[in-house]
């Protein structure tokens, strides 16, 4: 490279330096049309494409660079990096791994690695690629937090909660992590851990709304409706559109008795979001509580227009008629969620108050006993 090739292209890597993505690529595009087979200045325009989020641009960049030099560690990894971004873990592999074989003390490239195989829910795997990565480098918070999401997938979480310790203990300042922890804690039953990590991921952001919600959820399992529906309302006040936020909030005031403020809570959940089928349903249980029951059974039957398979749907609209004294029909739909999630609606259907008209009825009583022989002999 002569001299005023060096100039010109260190012109472009100052440029991308300032985060003067365009200019920066206007530069290297002369560079290139000077010296078609630079592959750092392919590579270097590859990743200002990136930051423009002009993905498939770049990646084309990255390729053209690595034809020019196989070697260039830089394209390797970024490559491997922009294609996990694009999830297209498959791809992202074979990058990563040339370049582990070049440079295998590579912690970045182990801890990429181990984000495209939990993208192929490879978990056990990712688990040592983030092995491998906090071998080389004991303070990569991220390898530590996000094996603790790979060992929550496989159910392990006296180890997921140990491994977002430690990267809480190198990073202590992250939310996302104080969530993600929090949220093995409480699947664990720790449910006041769970809340003490909730809060400490809002003390580090207080605008973090996923563990506003969240915090709502624990309290309201903890019977705490009141205090739920204030996180609810926080969550709300920092993202109006929160379907979620809406809709748990809309579950908190029925269980409150507040059925009409709970309706106009699953009003705000759909009108958000039209296809939250959950947030149908629930308007439907609530509406079927005030003695809905025609607005109950056309709300419910939303929610299986989206998701026809929603279960909780099914055996709400099953309650509906018991309510209307359509014995055939409610049994014909709680049998039809049973026979979806036994585990949850055959022992709710053999207790729920909310039956009661159903439980001297004789097909009623022989659908319980059916499924509970079925239960026991499997």
């Amino acid at each position: 490279m002569n001299s005023d090739h060096a100039t010109l292209f260190q012109r472009g890597v100052d440029l991308f330096e300032l985060r003067d993505w365009a200019d920066a690529i206007a530069v290297l595009d002369q560079v290139i049309q000077q010296q078609p087979n630079h592959d750092a200045a392919w590579c270097c325009k590859a990743l200002c494409q990136g930051h423009l989020r002009q993905l498939d641009a770049s990646l084309t960049s990255f390729d053209q660079a690595l034809t020019i030099n196989p070697s260039n560690l830089r394209a390797l990894e970024n490559k491997g990096i922009l294609l996990v971004q694009m999830e297209r873990p498959k791809e992202a592999i074979a990058p990563l791994e040339l370049l582990l074989q070049l440079q295998p003390m590579d912690y970045k490239a182990w801890s990429t690695k181990g984000d495209a195989l939990v993208q192929l829910k490879r978990f056990q795997d990712a688990i040592h690629a983030y092995d491998c990565a906090l071998e080389f480098n004991p303070n990569d918070f991220k390898a530590y937090s996000n094996r603790g999401n790979a060992f929550v997938e496989l159910g392990r979480f006296h180890s997921a909660i140990s491994s977002f310790d430690k990267a809480l203990a190198i990073h202590p300042h992250e939310p996302q992590i104080w969530f993600n922890r929090a949220c093995a804690l409480d699947v664990s039953g720790k449910r006041d851990e769970a809340l003490a990590s909730y809060e400490r991921a809002i003390a580090a952001s207080p605008v973090h709304v996923s563990s506003w919600i969240n915090r709502g959820n624990l309290l309201a399992k903890q019977g705490k409706e009141t205090e739920a529906i204030a996180s609810y309302d926080e969550a709300i006040q920092l993202d109006p559109q929160s379907t979620q936020a809406w809709n748990n909030r809309g579950l908190a005031l029925r269980r409150s008795g507040r059925a009409k403020e709970a309706i106009a809570s699953y009003d705000q959940a759909i009108a958000t979001n039209p296809t939250n089928y959950e947030a149908w349903d629930n308007r439907g249980y609530a509406l079927a509580k005030m003695g809905k029951i025609r607005d109950a059974i056309a709300s419910i039957d939303q929610a299986l227009k989206v998701h026809p398979n929603h279960a909780n749907g099914i055996y709400n609209k099953g309650y509906c008629y018991a309510m209307q004294g359509k014995t055939t029909l409610a049994v014909d739909h709680i049998s039809q969620a049973i026979q979806i999630n036994p585990q949850k609606y055959l022992p709710a259907a053999a207790t729920d108050p909310d039956l009661e008209m159903l439980h001297s009825n004789k097909r009623f009583q022989a659908l319980i006993k059916n499924y509970r022989q079925k239960s026991a002999g499997s």
